[in-house]
């Protein structure tokens, strides 16, 4: 393993563009002096934001999700610019950079270049980045979220916000502390079919909520399409950056990119990344966002746990809340499915339609007390623009740290109860296992090196 100091230097070496936004600017300037039509949109006319006023992005981590639904989230936001990009993997860099760069350079008429990056801490150290998006793989989530607060950055970070339920509490802290904004970056609270069915929910429209059944697709659903074989890391992939914190294990291609989900070294499996989403609506409706259960037990189906791919392939975790609710979280298909005195609410499918015992209800007229707000969006989602107008406004976006945190702190609690096979007493205030040693010893995980948490201050403004 290089020396950091090497490291660094070596990934500067590799970046050939910098500083795009001045750039950018330099170029709308020439090209007023030429004979040429400058867009309206390029001079922050035509409903555009002017580029110099845009909060400038870098994007950590450039796969299916990042290069993907980020990008086309910032690009639809135009109070949002990227300039830098970065990932592990040259190929995805490449990809990502030339979506940028034609995006841009359509949008102005120019020839516009952002920055590319194999190393976050390069792009978290420039003075010149407002906020930083993080669509790594979930292992690597916390790390540079982290450091990217504490050098003074607005942070986005994709769910689920953790690989641990100890490292998503030093994340939520620093996060309160930094007085920056942090964005869960779930889609779903500007849905208008989620937020219609949590506003129905807490206004009492179904009475009280007694049980919530929350439906997640099947585990591991491609795994059996993969090739298992024992192979060479690829030269465009620095592997043992992407390991990061986890053990260093042998390199399958079946395990990398999209599957990681399946490993327990990197993710908890479709429990942590489809709970991430549906958890959080629950806790949204029943008031639940900044709590937890109190009891939990479960049993789920585990590849061999030195498989390629470990993690649950189906299960079932209930939960009891302070209040006396219950919660059932299962392997079906997305839903969710309300139960109260007066009726019962259900969603099934990706943004399916609600369905209810009683369909009347499902048109209830509410108070404007009882209406939730409206987040903008492009349509499809709208937590970037979220983000930025939370930014703008100096106030918190609708899904901070420590939503995000306690959200994904149910569905670690599932997994730990599903291994260890017993139920389990959870105390949500002091985010402990009441005299379970054994239990407590799985909120957190030894961390390989370099990539530690405790080694991010020193990486903090080198160079």
């Amino acid at each position: 393993m290089m020396s950091k100091s090497n490291s660094l230097n070596l990934h500067r070496q590799a970046n050939a563009h910098r500083t795009p936004r001045r750039r950018f600017l330099k170029s709308l300037a020439t090209a007023a002096i030429a004979p040429v039509v400058i867009p309206a949109s390029a001079l922050g006319r035509d409903g555009h934001t002017a580029p110099s006023e845009r909060i400038t992005m870098g994007l950590v981590g450039s796969g299916d999700h990042g290069s993907g639904w980020n990008l086309d989230r910032m690009f639809a936001n135009k109070d949002q610019q990227v300039v830098a990009v970065c990932d592990v993997d040259s190929s995805r860099v490449k990809t990502a950079a030339a979506k940028v760069n034609a995006h841009y350079s359509k949008e102005s008429g120019g020839d516009y270049r952002c920055d590319t990056y194999a190393d976050f801490r390069d792009l978290i150290n420039r003075k010149d980045i407002d906020a930083v998006d993080v669509a790594t793989p979930d292992h690597w989530h916390v790390i540079p979220a982290l450091m990217a607060l504490k050098s003074g950055k607005h942070v986005i970070c994709e769910k689920p916000l953790s690989l641990t339920i100890a490292e998503g509490r030093i994340l939520a802290d620093a996060a309160k502390a930094s007085g920056k904004v942090f964005q869960t970056a779930s889609e779903n609270r500007s849905v208008e079919s989620y937020i219609r069915m949590v506003e129905l929910v807490k206004a009492g429209v179904f009475g009280e909520i007694k049980h919530v059944k929350i439906l997640l697709p099947p585990s591991n659903r491609q795994r059996k399409e993969m090739d298992p074989t024992l192979g060479t890391p690829p030269p465009q992939l620095d592997y043992e950056m992407w390991q990061g914190q986890a053990p260093e294990m042998p390199y399958y291609a079946s395990r990398v990119h999209y599957n990681f989900r399946w490993n327990l070294a990197y993710s908890g499996g479709i429990i942590t990344d489809w709970g991430a989403h549906m958890i959080d609506l629950a806790h949204w409706a029943t008031g639940n966002e900044l709590t937890g259960p109190v009891e939990m037990e479960g049993a789920g189906v585990f590849p061999p746990r030195d498989g390629i791919w470990n993690t649950a392939e189906t299960f079932k975790v209930h939960y009891r809340y302070p209040s006396g609710l219950t919660t059932e979280l299962f392997t079906d298909a997305p839903g969710l499915k309300f139960e109260g005195t007066k009726g019962w609410l259900l969603t099934r499918g990706w943004r399916g339609p609600m369905q209810s015992d009683k369909p009347e209800l499902l048109d209830t007229a509410l108070n404007a007390e009882q209406t939730l707000r409206r987040p903008r969006t492009d349509g499809s989602g709208g937590e970037h623009m979220e983000f930025t107008d939370a930014i703008k406004e100096g106030r918190q976006a609708y899904a901070p740290a420590e939503i995000g945190h306690r959200t994904i702190t149910v569905a670690h609690l599932g997994n730990i109860a599903m291994m260890l096979g017993r139920k389990l007493q959870w105390d949500p205030a002091q985010e402990a296992f009441v005299n379970d040693p054994e239990a407590n010893a799985m909120r957190s995980r030894e961390q390989r090196g370099p990539w530690t948490i405790e080694n991010v201050d020193s990486w903090l403004n080198v160079g």
